[in-house]
């Protein structure tokens, strides 16, 4: 090769000069954008508001124009990033720059939230696609904007002997049309479109609505002729609601739950709410509870709330009113008072200790199917205990009736009334008088008929009762007659080699005195490398879904986000930030301010971020 004249020489040496310093333009750059990104990170993850009066606008420090009013409301984005600007020179001199490209406006704000959102996604879909199975969530809701919002999520199993976990993870929030066809390819084209192997899905829960579990024209029913594994479960913690809408329909019970509505409504204003804070006070009782609970309308264990709070709170409450009607000069307070204590009499007092006796037996239910990591036969067990116990009652419902009777006698002693049946007429046709021709009648007899605490019962049993249906020989696997079709469902295999390797699993566990109760036991006491067979369908059996928490949870983070005055916000923007606030800042899924900025660098930018590799 011929040596290189001097002009050669002198053109590489410069190439190699401006690559150094493009290069030590391009590191100071990316050290500029970082400490943005990690503000936007910080903001998304603490549900702060991006966006105040000057969010966009220049930051001014101390010293300069604009900067020395201490009192001017710059936006939490800006603040927080004059903050840490005050530590890091460089970041300083950047925003106090005259340079148009300071990367904070907020294009650039929607822009580093949906990145961040997707590489959440991204990460979330590796997880589902490693383990062998995973189930869908999905359930609506109305945001304040008063749009459909739906949102997805996806159960799955990782990990191995004792580290085994399951996880529900939020996907995406959609705002879609109800109609069942258009739901469906939403939810198989949100899955298939992020890359998640969808025949891999063995599970699929939703509510009870005709558009989701219907069999002919549901959504389940649409999935499931695409993928025939993805079985449909009614979630069990929406079925225990429907138990208490139900027995609305007694009429008794539902103007018992109205009256105590109604009085949460009473005492919510500051007025009325003081004389009540103020009867709680001086009351000899000393209740934990402090004010009235709303009777909320989806949640059980907030009916409970209500209900023993109201109870508890019951002297204090009769003194409040009688307070009110006695010392306001409000007539409409006045006159509501005087409504509400008339309201209360002796069928609203036996009717109210109905109700609580029936919602405190459904609550250590509701209160597991709480719990994310809870599996199918956990579930259905403890629905079976709740059951057999609500059978007991029924059973002896006279002795069970008497002693709500003698609770509403101390309540009515409370109101100075006597428990005493309502004024009977021989021909009255709408209201229950199932004494109209005896002359002396027992007022615990007459209300244990007319309030029909046995049909009450029987409606908290039919929803309770949470069907094993095609999942029974999953759940008894000694049956090997119905273990078969489980083999011939879910596996491949030959079904005398599962069932071989069933039955030595068996001896192991009773060798080794080991009797698991729930489907993460015996998947924590199963070695997969010894036994795949059995391990893989404990794990569809714990994949299943059984509650509807994760979702439920997601939509009470959405109301924090999208507010009555972000209510215009995009749905990539509310995607991003929900998946930041629920996966990242419980650390479960961590993305670097590093990773935003690399993917930021694919696209053509005004700074240059690009990593350049000099050869």
């Amino acid at each position: 090769m011929p040596p290189r004249s001097s002009s050669q020489r002198h053109s590489s040496d410069q190439f190699l000069i401006i690559s150094s310093h493009r290069v030590k333009q391009k590191n100071l750059n990316r050290l500029k954008l970082i400490p943005i990104i990690e503000c936007i990170l910080l903001c998304g993850r603490q549900e702060i508001g991006l966006r105040g009066l000057r969010d966009s606008g220049p930051i001014y420090f101390e010293g300069e124009t604009g900067g020395d009013d201490k009192y001017t409301n710059e936006g939490n984005f800006s603040a927080i990033l004059k903050f840490k600007a005050n530590d890091l020179d460089y970041l300083k001199e950047h925003l106090s720059s005259n340079s148009r490209y300071k990367y904070t406006s907020p294009n650039i704000h929607n822009e580093i939230i949906n990145i961040s959102g997707n590489l959440i996604v991204g990460k979330l879909v590796q997880m589902v696609n490693s383990a062998e199975c995973f189930s869908v969530l999905a359930d609506e809701t109305i945001d304040v904007s008063l749009k459909e919002q739906l949102t997805l999520c996806v159960r799955y199993v990782n990990g191995s002997e004792d580290s085994v976990k399951v996880h529900e993870k939020i996907h995406s929030l959609t705002g879609k049309d109800v109609a069942s066809a258009i739901l469906e390819g939403t939810i198989t084209i949100g899955l298939n479109s992020c890359g998640i192997d969808c025949t891999k899905m063995v599970g699929q829960g939703y509510d009870g609505a005709a558009n989701m579990s219907g069999k002919f024209k549901g959504v389940q029913t649409m999935i499931r002729n695409l993928y025939p594994s993805a079985i449909f479960v009614h979630f069990a913690a929406h079925s225990l609601n429907l138990a208490v809408s139900s027995t609305c329909e007694v009429q008794s019970v539902r103007n018992c739950m109205g009256i105590v509505g109604k009085m949460h409504n009473f005492f919510n204003s500051p007025k009325r709410n003081n004389v009540l804070l103020e009867a709680i006070i001086n009351s000899d009782l000393n209740p934990s509870a402090k004010s009235l609970k709303r009777l909320c309308v989806t949640r059980w264990v907030e009916r409970y709330t209500a209900i023993n709070d109201f109870v508890e709170l019951f002297p204090s409450i009769v003194d409040a009113l009688e307070e009110i009607l006695n010392k306001f000069n409000d007539i409409s307070s006045v006159s509501d008072a005087n409504l509400l204590l008339k309201s209360m009499d002796s069928e609203f007092l036996i009717a109210l200790q109905v109700v609580k006796v029936m919602i405190f037996y459904g609550l250590p239910l509701c209160k597991c199917l709480q719990k994310s990591d809870i599996d199918l036969k956990e579930a259905v067990e403890l629905a079976q205990c709740n059951i057999s116990t609500l059978e007991h009652i029924r059973e002896n419902i006279d002795k069970e009736f008497k002693l709500m009777f003698k609770e509403a006698e101390k309540m009515a002693l409370i109101l100075d009334i006597n428990i005493s049946v309502k004024k009977l007429n021989k021909r009255q046709q709408n209201q229950p008088n199932p004494f109209a021709c005896v002359k002396s009648m027992n007022p615990e007899d007459y209300y244990k008929i007319t309030i029909d605490i046995d049909s009450f019962i029987k409606i908290f049993l039919i929803h309770m009762n949470i069907s094993e249906g095609q999942f029974q020989p999953i759940l008894n696997v000694s049956k090997y007659e119905a273990f078969e079709e489980v083999v011939r469902f879910y596996l491949d295999s030959d079904t005398q080699i599962v069932i071989a390797e069933l039955r030595i699993w068996q001896s192991k566990l009773k060798a080794n005195t080991k009797n698991p109760k729930a489907a993460i036991n015996a998947l924590r006491l199963c070695t997969q490398s010894i036994f795949p067979n059995i391990y893989k369908l404990l794990k569809i059996l714990y994949t299943i879904p059984v509650s509807t928490s994760t979702p439920e949870r997601s939509f009470s983070c959405m109301k924090r986000l999208k507010t009555y005055l972000r209510n215009s916000m995009t749905e990539n923007h509310l995607n991003g930030l929900t998946l930041l606030t629920l996966l990242a800042v419980h650390r479960e899924i961590l993305i670097d301010a590093k990773e935003v900025l690399d993917v930021m660098a694919q696209k053509s930018r005004k700074l240059d971020i690009i990593f350049i590799v000099i050869i």
